[in-house]
């Protein structure tokens, strides 16, 4: 086998592994209240049906509000469960601890909003499902209400936000060109500057769609299409073909399994990054390969500190942060609403930073 290959496939493992691990930590719960003045979250929430987009800039959501879901939001409500149809939920049951409210969660919501989204739910995309719980004050109140949703939750369970309806966006696990992803120990972490460490730095967006328009292709068809479209969208970024070896990067792509070719996700990242010396996880970078900001690549030869969050688990990320910018969606909204599609796969896409 090709060493190059060799080294593009453990990179990819290595990435896999650590988007399982963000799927399997994602938080089940927001505390809000139905015990709330009427201005409160509890008031919003009460007649919310099923489709209705939320948001909030303060940490504790104490100012969330309805917003079409063609507008930036961070939860879309999928359905409204009552815990108090279950005995083991009744007035003397104790406030549930983290690990039982993911249990919660994982049985009240999970299953149903894959039914209510009509299987259109990504199990590797971006969006994951979670729920906004009754506070602990509430809780001995009576309240036993909990609204499951999906929302765009980053490693660290700050969320970044999402444009369209569940139903409708393509899901796949996409970012900006340009943007860099953080990286915390071994880890994929949440987005950061380029110009501070980071796991690996996107640069292009194939849409398979575009060019497997009839069936779904297996990884073999999927790795022909991106092995050669990859470096060619690298070597536009970086300002040459052999920049980004040069640097110490090798580049390597996303691949879609079937589950989420059948939910509807088209879309693989590009990216550059480099492992440790001793094969042990992914290696730190500094700086960016871009041709529009030269500068020195610096590669750490130990595992990354640890990435301090940019916001508590919840909280939405600070508005300008990477990650944040949401023109890319409006732009995909926008296409989608006119019958398009997206075929980012033969010219180099946008370097604007940004996406979720």
């Amino acid at each position: 086998m090709d060493h190059t290959q060799s080294t593009r496939r453990v990179m990819a493992g290595a990435f896999a592994g650590a988007l399982l691990i963000l799927v399997a930590s994602t938080v089940f719960g927001w505390q809000f209240g139905s015990d709330a003045s009427s201005s409160g979250p509890g008031h919003v929430l009460a007649d919310a049906p099923p489709g209705t987009c939320l948001t909030w800039t303060k940490p504790d959501a104490s100012d969330v509000s309805k917003v079409p879901c063609e507008k930036p939001h961070l939860f879309e409500l999928t359905l409204t469960a009552d815990l108090s149809t279950d005995a083991n939920f009744g007035d003397e049951a104790p406030f549930p601890d983290e690990l039982r409210w993911a249990q919660i969660g994982q049985s009240w919501c999970a299953e149903k909003t894959v039914e209510v989204l009509e299987g259109r739910l990504d199990p590797a995309g971006r969006l994951s499902v979670s729920a906004l719980k009754p506070t602990q004050k509430s809780w001995e109140n009576g309240d036993r209400k909990l609204w499951c949703g999906v929302q765009a939750a980053g490693p660290s369970g700050v969320l970044y936000p999402i444009v369209g309806s569940a139903k409708a966006i393509d899901q796949s696990d996409v970012h900006s060109v340009g943007l860099c992803v953080g990286i915390s120990g071994r880890a994929v972490a949440d987005p950061v500057t380029c110009d501070k460490a980071h796991a690996y730095e996107v640069v292009g967006v194939v849409d398979l769609g575009a060019h497997f328009p009839s069936e779904y292709p297996d990884e073999s068809k999927q790795n022909a299409l991106l092995g050669v479209q990859c470096p060619k969208l690298a070597a536009e970024y970086a300002g040459g073909p052999n920049v980004v070896e040069q640097k110490g990067l090798t580049v390597y792509w996303d691949t879609r399994k079937q589950d989420s070719w059948m939910a509807g996700s088209r879309r693989v990242d590009c990216k550059v990054g480099t492992q440790l010396q001793d094969k042990s996880g992914l290696a730190p970078i500094s700086g960016s390969v871009s041709k529009d900001k030269p500068g020195k690549i610096d590669i750490g030869k130990e595992p990354a500190l640890a990435q301090v969050p940019v916001a508590p688990p919840g909280a939405p990320a600070p508005p300008g942060s990477p990650g944040t910018d949401v023109s890319d969606q409006m732009d995909d909204v926008s296409i989608e609403q006119n019958g398009g599609g997206h075929d980012t796969g033969g010219s180099p896409p946008p370097t604007s930073q940004g996406g979720g």
